[in-house]
């Protein structure tokens, strides 16, 4: 009986809360695909990462060897050329004996990367480092057959020395025109040290092994099978790693991933200067302190995400109980937050309407002051506050039409109101110009003429101060304006010499604006120039050069400009 209630309060809380359950197998399963598929890209960041060091490894080696091997083509070719001479002073055997002792003594001065140098002349042996050699005969030795077969630098391949049996490199080549022969025997303990050294302590990479380009071995990390072919079935695993074989003796560089028999390992080489190839053995699987720092991040990650999760759904599935209980409250909080509904919605609308007006009334303050300051140049400059307005109708006449024909000007549309009202500060740098210069009735000097340039550098430091509270567009514009208004397309401007697209487009238009207005207006210096004319100068850039583009605006405005002048001059007069 017991057991027939405990089933039915089974199915009686899985037909209940099925969907709590499903949510639970579906998050959980989700965190375990997860879980796998994080620990799969962590290996295989793994593997790239070790084999990434393997390769550093193999490069670290290969600049040791080609510094070792240069060193040696270069004392080589160096004897070959003292050797010529040497013949041609037709110098004693006894001479070219001490060529090859000094040499040899030179060489080994700072490092004993060689072991020994011979000269072979006239079937005779001079031998540096030993002199037992020097009774052997060369003929059929590897360095000296080699050398006689190319006219050319050899490195030979691992051969047993001739006394101690060791496997020797040597590093021959035939000089003079005759059969003589010169050899230098590179150590072969330095070339397995820098190959197991580079590996010390070092737990991904595993061995290594040097091979020529015939695969013949030069040495490997356990110093066995020396002058050995890599393919040799004595060698171990050399079934496992022949098929690679070829591929590593025929590329410069690169990467060999494989796993075999539950152990994944590849292999990292590259090609040295000399056509041997460094080969380095990486376990894949060895884990460096910070990848294991981050799997045990990414397991506690997972541990408290399903911990986390399984409580948020528990709680869920607890709250949710209490959530019927709640929801004849909160249908009565409804009905009273829709009570209140109404009069928040009019008290916002009144508080926006507020700031609304506020934000004009900031703005035209804004702009009265602005003109306001504008107008103090003016007064100073003894020009008639009119000045500023129609720079400001001409400049906004200008942009409106670039917007129309240019498209690349269409950023400035929701712009113009603050570049026009910004253009009445464009003279403001003319606070800082002596009045003996900036109401002269004449034409200025040289050094006057440089010193009222300075305006622009010093409108555009004020118009940044000024504006530095105010709207970013405001500042940005008030700056290039004051600082670029006499800048010209061709580079002939003030003060920068900025050409073309290098002047800003607000800069530009207050120039030939400003430009337009100083040319029909009366000034202390000059008489007014007629409508026609002042566009005629403007054309033929006798006031500087502007812009293709801005010369058409200005043309298609020019009769539009004409009119706001004379209304202008008109009001003036009144």
């Amino acid at each position: 009986m017991k057991i027939n209630n405990w089933n039915a309060w089974i199915m009686k809380q899985l037909k209940t809360n099925a969907i709590i359950i499903f949510i639970i197998i579906v998050v959980n399963m989700t965190l375990l695909l997860l879980w796998f598929q994080s620990n799969l890209i962590i290996t295989k960041e793994l593997y790239a990462k070790n084999m990434e060091h393997g390769m550093t490894k193999c490069s670290e080696v290969v600049n040791d060897l080609d510094n070792i091997i240069y060193l040696g083509e270069n004392i080589v070719n160096l004897i070959d050329r003292d050797y010529d001479y040497l013949i041609e002073k037709e110098g004693t055997s006894d001479v070219k004996e001490e060529l090859i002792a000094q040499t040899f003594v030179l060489i080994n001065e700072y490092e004993n990367y060689f072991e020994k140098l011979y000269l072979v002349d006239e079937n005779k042996l001079f031998c540096a480092g030993d002199e037992a050699y020097e009774a052997i005969d060369p003929n059929g030795r590897p360095w000296y057959e080699s050398a006689l077969l190319r006219n050319d630098i050899v490195i030979t391949i691992p051969y047993d020395d001739y006394y101690t049996g060791d496997q020797v490199v040597t590093i021959s080549k035939k000089v003079g025109n005759s059969e003589s022969v010169l050899g230098l025997d590179i150590s072969q303990d330095e070339i397995f040290n820098i190959l197991k050294k580079a590996i010390e302590d070092d737990q991904v990479v595993k061995s290594g092994f040097i091979i020529n380009r015939d695969g013949i071995i030069v040495a490997r990390t356990d110093g066995l099978y020396t002058g050995k072919s890599v393919i040799d079935s004595s060698l171990d695993n050399v079934e496992k790693l022949k098929p690679y074989y070829n591929e590593i003796l025929t590329n410069e560089s690169g990467q060999i991933m494989f796993d075999e028999g539950g152990y994944a390992y590849g292999l990292a080489y590259q090609k040295t200067a000399s056509d041997w190839h460094v080969v380095y053995v990486i376990d894949k699987k060895v884990i460096g302190s910070e990848t294991l720092l981050l799997k045990n991040q990414v397991i506690l990650f997972f541990a408290i995400s399903f911990i986390m999760l399984n409580a948020v759904i528990l709680v869920y599935y607890i709250k949710r109980q209490r959530a019927n209980r709640l929801k004849e409250r909160a249908e009565k909080a409804e009905q009273d937050l829709l009570r209140y509904k109404d009069d928040l919605e009019r008290l916002v609308d009144e508080r926006t309407e507020k700031i609304v007006q506020q934000g004009q009334r900031l703005e035209e303050l804004n702009t009265v002051i602005i003109d306001n300051m504008a107008d103090i140049v003016e007064f100073r400059d003894l020009e008639s506050g009119q000045h500023i307005k129609r720079i400001k109708k001409y400049v906004y006449l200008i942009i409106e039409k670039a917007i129309e024909i240019y498209p690349e000007y269409e950023d400035y549309r929701d712009k113009i109101e603050k570049i026009c009202n910004v253009s009445a500060l464009h003279d403001i740098g003319k606070i800082g110009i002596t009045d003996t210069i900036l109401l002269k009735p004449a034409k200025l000097t040289a050094e006057e003429f440089e010193e009222m340039k300075k305006h622009t550098i010093i409108g555009g430091s004020l118009a940044e101060r000024i504006l530095e509270k105010y709207d970013d567009d405001l500042k940005e514009f008030g700056y290039q304006i004051c600082r670029y208004h006499h800048e010209r397309c061709d580079g002939k401007g003030y003060p920068e010499g900025l050409k073309g697209e290098q002047i800003p487009f607000c800069a530009q238009v207050v120039g030939i604006a400003d430009v337009y207005d100083a040319l029909i207006e009366k000034r202390v210096y000059k008489e007014p120039y007629s409508h026609e004319k002042a566009i005629e100068m403007i054309l033929n850039g006798e006031c500087g050069k502007f812009s293709d583009k801005i010369i058409n605006c200005l043309r298609m405005v020019e009769h539009e400009m004409k009119q706001i002048s004379q209304n202008e001059n008109e009001l003036v007069t009144k």
